[in-house]
């Protein structure tokens, strides 16, 4: 299977179908909305690859499985749908590929790519190099993480919202006060990427609230030198893919600076049990 011509293809159909939606006015945005703006998009994605003898893992949807498959696909159709239907950020199209058809854990990702809907920049990422395509220039290069940068100095990805700032904070609070510069798109895949080609040097999610297809550009930051950990350092790459759930963690551009993230953390934890008075 020729992989990026296939994610390009699927990715030029889900945008062009974006493109044609009307505008929702922002009163009417809920739930409902966001809801329906998936479904479409998962009709879109199963349509693009009904020949393909494959198991079908969509975000939110029952597992489509083939028992002749040969590879395994997982795709969150719409990375950002809120921020879609609100016209903001880069809402993402995100797509992983492993040549396995089960017991495919995060680690066993061959392949991984992710498309801003809005912007038309995207990413990808093989077993050994990770990609970037600008939509202005076209041209495609290699990324590396550049983060060999101290805490004081790092930009982080933090994330107080869907009213979790409490558990995100209680989690994270001195990483707050440490980094030069902190950020949220609430936009995961675009996040690991923007780590990748070293916009960005770290993201702490701690909200109890991501599940585990926010993970899926993790071949992209792979090659591209990053790590992706819980927070007792141990790598997330034995989770399974095969269910959803919630899950938290630490994507970081070199180690230097996740044993930094990682101690701040945990000297946080033992000298003040997470009790931040709200």
């Amino acid at each position: 299977m020729d992989y990026l011509p296939l994610c390009s293809e699927i990715a030029k159909n889900l945008a062009t179908f974006l493109d044609k939606l009307p505008y929702q006015n922002q009163s009417i945005i809920d739930s409902k909305a966001k809801h329906e703006i998936n479904r479409q998009a998962g009709e879109i994605i199963r349509s693009c690859l009904a020949d393909y003898p494959i198991n079908l893992y969509l975000a939110g949807e029952h597992p489509k499985r083939n028992p002749h498959a040969g590879y395994s696909i997982f795709v969150d159709p719409i990375d950002g749908a809120s921020n879609w239907l609100r016209q903001v950020g880069d809402p993402s199209f995100v797509i992983a590929i492993a040549a396995k058809s089960s017991d495919v854990t995060l680690g066993d990702l061959d392949f991984a790519y992710v498309q801003g809907l809005r912007t038309g920049d995207c990413y990808y990422g093989t077993q050994n190099t990770a990609y970037f395509r600008s939509a202005h220039t076209q041209d495609y290069s290699k990324i590396y993480c550049h983060s060999q940068v101290s805490l004081n100095d790092a930009i982080a990805y933090l994330h107080p919202g869907y009213h979790r700032a409490k558990e995100e904070l209680s989690g994270s609070f001195p990483l707050w006060l440490y980094c030069r510069d902190i950020r949220s798109i609430d936009n995961s895949a675009m996040e690991f990427c923007e780590i990748a080609r070293g916009a960005a040097d770290f993201l702490v999610e701690c909200r109890h609230a991501s599940g585990n297809y926010n993970l899926l550009a993790y071949p992209i930051l792979k090659s591209a030198g990053g790590y992706l950990v819980d927070f007792r350092g141990t790598s997330l790459e034995s989770l399974s893919l095969e269910s959803e759930y919630i899950v938290d963690y630490v994507a970081c551009g070199s180690g230097y600076l996740l044993r930094e993230v990682l101690q701040a953390i945990q000297r946080w934890e033992q000298n003040h049990e997470k009790s931040l008075v709200f």
